[in-house]
């Protein structure tokens, strides 16, 4: 086995309407929100974790695909395909069992295909929050909503801290070709994974509208972009080896 090819895939990540991806609550304090976001401890300005961003992905991946992963889900464990040519387990990663065909499969599988970094806001985008600060706002949302118990009873308020729609964040990932496979699942699922992602979302809450996301080319005009087929609004470059 030996590293042929990287793939570098880079693109904007555009939050279409209010994003919250949260934080442990057991770093607030008395008087903070009850739903904040997740922050660079740095420059308080909030990010993407690439954790959370893989994470989606895999998720995603794995129901469109069904069968086995979906019935380990329910029953709370993950799904150890003994298959080294499993699509989840090549692209995403899969910690083996510790005996010998779980390491025996890890080993003709090799090593993670796609790494993914964090996604920090882009210069223009952060240069539009701080004007917002200026005039005296924040780098976020505070988003009032109201809780009110289907089955009657008191209306209970709480606050939920996003990131506003139109943030823009910079997103890049590294994949790893090993072989011919990790080619066709290039094509075949990491892409499909990036177009569930438009089409679910990203962070908590999106049933009730947060999350919504689109990927824009970093290098063509957004404008340009509204209606093309992902693959024409992803900036993929391959370094071969």
């Amino acid at each position: 086995m030996k590293l042929k090819a990287i793939k570098r895939i880079r693109a904007i990540l555009l939050a279409k309407t209010g994003l919250r991806i949260g934080m442990s609550r057991d770093q607030m304090a008395i008087g903070d929100l009850d739903n904040p976001v997740i922050r660079n401890p740095l420059t308080d300005e909030p990010y993407i974790p690439g954790s959370s961003l893989k994470g989606k992905l895999r998720y995603l991946l794995e129901w469109s695909l069904g069968g086995d992963y979906i019935l380990k889900a329910k029953d709370k464990h993950v799904f150890a395909s003994e298959d080294p040519k499993d699509p989840v387990a090549r692209i995403f990663g899969l910690a083996p069992e510790n005996e010998g065909k779980a390491l025996e499969v890890a080993r003709e599988r090799g090593p993670t295909r796609l790494l993914v970094r964090d996604a920090y806001l882009t210069p223009d985008s952060k240069e539009e929050l701080e004007r917002t600060v200026a005039r005296g706002g924040y780098l976020t949302e505070i988003k009032q909503e109201v809780f009110i118990p289907r089955l009657g009873g008191n209306a209970n308020p709480r606050t939920t801290e996003r990131v506003p729609a139109g943030s823009r964040f910079a997103v890049e990932m590294t994949y790893r070709i090993l072989d011919d496979l990790d080619e066709e699942y290039f094509q075949k699922y990491l892409l499909r994974a990036l177009r569930l992602l438009e089409l679910d979302g990203l962070g908590g809450h999106i049933s009730r509208g947060y999350g919504q996301v689109f990927f824009l080319h970093p290098e063509k005009p957004p404008e340009a972009q509204e209606g093309l087929p992902l693959e024409e609004r992803l900036l993929v470059e391959t370094q071969t080896l």
